[in-house]
């Protein structure tokens, strides 16, 4: 008897059925919205007119909140192209103009599901988690296989790609002033090897909305405040254009803490990178 009273306890108990799910993201620079045929007004520390040249992120981890804080790993879609377990590829350029290192389709939004229930808020990261991170994309499903987001094995996948060029460039200055954000000093016997053991930065961009609703609100990626005290028109002696996280480069002093992120000496400050509206 008490077997078939606990039977019919569990028969009556409530199954969560899943719900669909879309976070949607906005790829801006200066508040514009994200073409390759654009040109973008007082960027940087000198008010620089640029264009932008590429406009890649990875995304991974997201997950929406419940009211009492616990999160709810979002189930992707495994389509194969996009996404793969829970990390997703956004891509804003469409190979026009001067994107012409980049692909013709884009894609703007994480979809999935999670199980029907009340939520109020989003986190995710703007990363490649390290399992991840440094293994050959010639071999790699899509979308890790998309080699212009792979620096090399050592070093991993730039988890942010956003490339501008000065309109008016000088034609002694650097070719461009691109924000790459990824793992850096990662113990590896050299670039073409993985690493041993966890990478010193791993550079991994936490992201978190208290109040967030899918079906209204949109998560905004925009590098303006970002590099607003870095002038476009200069690169520091031997160093990669722009910022691409790398210790040492005199460019990213004034960037990386206003991605949240400490670098060298340099504490992190809030992360101003992505916004939601």
């Amino acid at each position: 008897m008490k077997y078939i009273a606990f039977a019919a306890a569990l028969a009556a108990t409530p199954v969560l059925a899943d719900q669909a799910v879309s976070i949607n993201f906005a790829g801006e620079i200066g508040g514009k919205p994200f073409s390759c045929a654009e040109t973008f007004e007082a960027i940087g520390a000198k008010a620089t007119a640029v264009k932008g040249i590429d406009y890649r992120v990875f995304v991974s981890g997201a997950a929406l909140i419940r009211a009492d804080g616990t999160a709810q790993p979002i189930a992707l879609e495994q389509d194969g192209k996009w996404q793969l377990d829970d990390l997703a590829l956004l891509d804003f350029e469409d190979g026009s103009g001067g994107c012409s290192t980049g692909t013709a389709e884009t894609n703007t939004a994480l979809r999935g599901s999670v199980p029907d229930d009340e939520y109020v808020g989003l986190t995710f990261n703007l990363a490649v988690p390290f399992d991840k991170n440094h293994n050959d994309p010639t071999l790699a499903a899509a979308p890790l296989n998309t080699t212009a987001m792979f620096w090399n094995w050592q070093g991993g996948y730039r988890f942010v790609r956003i490339d501008m060029v000065p309109v008016n460039k000088a034609a002694d200055g650097p070719k461009g002033w691109f924000l790459h954000l990824g793992s850096t000093m990662c113990p590896a016997a050299s670039k073409t090897e993985a690493p041993n053991a966890e990478c010193k930065n791993p550079n991994h961009l936490p992201v978190s909305f208290a109040g967030f609703d899918p079906a209204t609100n949109v998560v905004v990626i925009d590098p303006a405040a970002v590099v607003a005290e870095a002038d476009m028109t200069v690169n520091a002696a031997e160093t990669s254009p722009g910022c691409m996280s790398f210790p040492g480069d005199a460019d990213c002093t004034t960037v990386m803490s206003k991605l949240g992120l400490a670098y060298g000496d340099i504490p992190a400050g809030a992360q101003q990178l992505v916004s939601m509206r």
